[in-house]
Formats: structure tokens, C-alpha cells, sequence
């Protein structure tokens, strides 16, 4: 995993900070379908930061002298073509489920029918050898389509690989003092960061300081994370809610 997507673990470590002046924050988090259905995400780390994460990795990254490695275009159009893949890979899948169970109506037929001399049953078993080769054919389509799949799957994992190995050994020189200057910041602060993990309904709450603070947290997808580092104004007494869901957050491809 990318280092400049990693917090040290014994910043995670930090309870609910309860002061004297304190705002509650309850943040919830959950996922809209295509269908318009509302999926809350659950058991999702959350983290309350006194500072802002991204800022800081910026900084470091604009003062290392030597760029990130960047995203190869040939693992970009290979993410592009296993979608593609396995879309054609799933209406194969239908059209095959649907020519087989065709088949299998009038293989059935066929096998209730007595007379097999008649003039209907000739028909019957006409279509039926029809019905059986279009089936046939269609399950060639569809497990070619699923090699195909496969494949591009592969490949992109090999590549995928390389170019994840490339920029943790790049962010593992470029970030070295991250911690060090979190901690700094923290005890300049005198905060510690907040952690919680949402209940069964997406929702997380936290009681913070008054101030500035950020939610941060990371939800994956089959190619992508929805990454989130949302500011939020703590006033006193004073409920906030923070909304983490697919149009609130980053969208990161996942390599």
C-alpha cells in the first residue's frame, strides 16, 4: 500500500477527547446505489485529526527532490479494458442462462410426448436441436469471454504490482519525517487524534475540542478507495454532522 495513504498506527491509538470545551460530531457514513437504495457503511474506521493530513504529505512531496512515479497509461487502459471485459463477460452469462433453460423446456416437452412419430414432435425436436446449438454456441462466447477476463485480470495484477512497488519505495524516502512532524504538530496542539468505528447504521460519534479538526477515513472498492479528509469547525455546544459518502469524498484508483 501507497506510505502517503498510511498513518502510524500509534496515532490511531488515541480515545474521544473529552474537555471542558467540547462540540459533538457524528459522522455518517454510507453508500446511494444506482437504484437509489441507501447501504450504510459499517464497521469503517474513522479518525477525528487536529490537522490536516494532506497538507502535510503535500508539503513533503513538493520539497523531495524526485517526483512520484506516476500511473502508467498501459495500466490505466487495462483497468478501462477488464471492465469492459466483464461486462461482455456478464451478458454472455445471461444470454447463455437464458438459451439453456430454453433447451431444457423443450428437451422436457420432448420427453412427455409419446408419439414421437408425429408431425409435432418432428417440429418439437427441430427447434429443440436449434434451441441446443444456440445454447452451445452462446456458452463458446461466454467462455472465451471469461479467459479474456481472466487474463486482463492478470496482467493487471502483475503491472498493478510493479507500479505499487515503485511508489512505496518512493514514499518510504519521501515521507520519513511525516510521524515526527505529526507529533510535533500534536504537542503544539495539545490534542491527540480521536478514533471510532461506525455502528450498524454508518454513524460514528465524537465529542472534540473546540477548533479545527478533520474526518478522515477510507473505504474500498474493486478498482477504486473513496478517501476522505473533511474539515469541520467544532463550536461549543453546538451538534455537527459530517457526511461521508460517494459525492463527499475522493475518488482514488487502487493499484
Amino acid at each position: 500500500m501507497n506510505v502517503r495513504f498510511l498513518m502510524h498506527t500509534g496515532l490511531a491509538a488515541g480515545l474521544i477527547v473529552l474537555g471542558a470545551c467540547t462540540g459533538q460530531v457524528t459522522v455518517q457514513a454510507q453508500l446511494e446505489g444506482e437504484d437509489g437504495a441507501v447501504t450504510p457503511l459499517r464497521e469503517l474506521e474513522v479518525m477525528a485529526l487536529p490537522y490536516d493530513r494532506d497538507a502535510i504529505f503535500d508539503s513533503l512531496e513538493a520539497a523531495w527532490g524526485t517526483p512520484a512515479p506516476q500511473v502508467p497509461d498501459s495500466l490505466v487502459e487495462l483497468q478501462a479494458a477488464i471492465a469492459t471485459a466483464q461486462n461482455e463477460y456478464t451478458e454472455a452469462t445471461s444470454r447463455w442462462g437464458a438459451a439453456r433453460d430454453s433447451a431444457k423446456v423443450l428437451s422436457d416437452r420432448l420427453s412427455g410426448m409419446s408419439n414421437r412419430m408425429s408431425g409435432e414432435y418432428r417440429l418439437m425436436h427441430r427447434d429443440f436441436q436449434d434451441q441446443e446449438a444456440t445454447y452451445r454456441q452462446a456458452e463458446g462466447v461466454m467462455n472465451r469471454a471469461f479467459e479474456r477476463t481472466k487474463e486482463l485480470r492478470n496482467r493487471f495484477t502483475q503491472s498493478a504490482q510493479e507500479y505499487s512497488t515503485r511508489r512505496e519505495a518512493w514514499g518510504e524516502e519521501a515521507f520519513v519525517p511525516v510521524d515526527s512532524i505529526i507529533m510535533v504538530r500534536l504537542d503544539q496542539l495539545g490534542r491527540e487524534v480521536a478514533a471510532d468505528t461506525t455502528d450498524a447504521n454508518g454513524i460514528a460519534v465524537f465529542a472534540l475540542k473546540t477548533g479545527q479538526w478533520w474526518i478522515h477515513a477510507r473505504y474500498e472498492l474493486p478498482f477504486d478507495e473513496l478517501y476522505w479528509n473533511e474539515p469541520v469547525t467544532v463550536a461549543r455546544g453546538e451538534p455537527t454532522v459530517v457526511q461521508l459518502t460517494r459525492a463527499t469524498a475522493e475518488v482514488r484508483p487502487r493499484y
